[in-house]
């Protein structure tokens, strides 16, 4: 049986015949250089990651009148994963210089998730974590306040409806795909 799986060279290392050293380089605040095509090829996974989860989400969500307890549950699952996803193809964008103005919403949300609400229960001296709950409008007496609807997640006073986030993920399709393009039109990648 075949196996498959993803294979990225040493930057400047000809692979079949492509010259990486022709290659346009960016650089981080840190100085630290990379390719942003082979940057863009690993945020895939967690873009084609944020539509399954859309999907599974609004899944969830149409069940919550009829089972409320177990569909909240899911839907706390399902976010957690999309704003996972989100925040990482968030994140690669704008290791790329590609800026979009939900990048603080989708870090926002996904810390509190994964971190305020998970983790650090009694941690009231973070600092970080009590900037994040004014930002998303929690207040101050919970821990967190997440509801859900088929057509939108609300974290606190912000709500954010499954068309933003669809069209977040236009928008990224389109950045990454160009990128992708033109660096298979030149060879970089095949």
């Amino acid at each position: 049986m075949a196996s498959h799986g993803v294979k990225i060279s040493q930057q400047g290392v000809d692979i079949k015949n492509a010259n990486l050293k022709d290659v346009q380089k960016a650089e981080t605040n840190d100085g630290k250089r990379f390719l942003p095509h082979l940057l863009y090829a690993m945020a895939l996974p967690y873009f084609f990651g944020a539509r399954t989860q859309i999907l599974r989400y609004q899944t969830a969500a149409s069940t919550l009148k009829q089972q409320p307890v177990t569909s909240v549950q899911t839907c706390l699952h399902e976010v957690s994963c999309l704003f996972e996803d989100l925040a990482t193809v968030s994140k690669y964008a704008e290791m790329c210089g590609h800026t979009h103005e939900l990048h603080s919403l989708w870090l926002d949300v996904r810390n509190h998730i994964r971190h305020d609400v998970r983790e650090e229960l009694d941690n009231e001296s973070d600092k970080r974590k009590n900037e994040r709950a004014k930002r998303l409008g929690l207040n101050e007496k919970l821990q967190t306040s997440i509801s859900f609807t088929p057509e939108a997640i609300t974290v606190g006073g912000t709500q954010i409806a499954i068309t933003t986030v669809n069209d977040y993920l236009s928008w990224a399709e389109n950045v990454i795909g160009g990128v992708l393009k033109e660096a298979q039109e030149k060879g970089w990648i095949k």
